[in-house]
């Protein structure tokens, strides 16, 4: 009797399946023209993707806020947190493209029958809608955001709580 153990693979979203950074960008951008801010090139936005839009809104005020040596109130964070994702929510695929090679991969995870699952930082309504709209969906068992826990990435918990739900194991 040998057992075969069943693989389990989890996926970041942002940069790793897709190349989300231009619509990100431009929702950045919207948003910062909105409420008065200096808008960022791609280069400048590139370590704040994949931390959640609350951050990358934040870690842009603040550096401004510094500069001027002012305090942000948080109201004004969560209006600029909730505009970025209304207008990223409708202009998610403008530009974002599936990353090279990914397609071929999940096609052979599936024909090897590993199971997998997708753990970011996005809205999970938004990572849902993204993999849709780019057509890799129904390649995953489980799909987390940083809002289907009450906890999310760093915290290792984000992780390992999807391998439970997927029944694997944690070596």
């Amino acid at each position: 009797f040998i057992m075969k153990q069943k693989f389990t693979i989890l996926f970041d979203l942002d940069g790793t399946l897709v190349d989300t950074a231009p619509d990100l960008m431009h929702a950045h951008n919207h948003v910062m023209k909105k409420f008065g801010y200096p808008t960022k090139s791609l280069k400048d936005l590139k370590n704040s993707v994949g931390k959640g839009a609350g951050a990358m809104i934040g870690r842009s005020i603040w550096s401004q806020a510094k500069k001027e040596l002012t305090a942000i109130n948080e109201k004004v964070k969560s209006q600029m947190t909730e505009e970025f994702i209304s207008y990223y929510g409708k202009n998610i695929l403008n530009e974002s493209k599936l990353l090279e090679g990914v397609k071929d991969f999940l096609n052979w995870c599936k024909k090897e029958n590993i199971s997998m699952a997708v753990c970011t930082n996005k809205t999970e309504y938004l990572a849902i809608d993204l993999l849709k709209k780019i057509g890799i969906y129904d390649y995953f068992d489980y799909v987390a955001g940083f809002n289907t826990f009450d906890y999310c990435k760093p915290d290792p918990r984000h992780l390992t709580t999807v391998i439970e739900i997927l029944d694997g194991e944690k070596n």
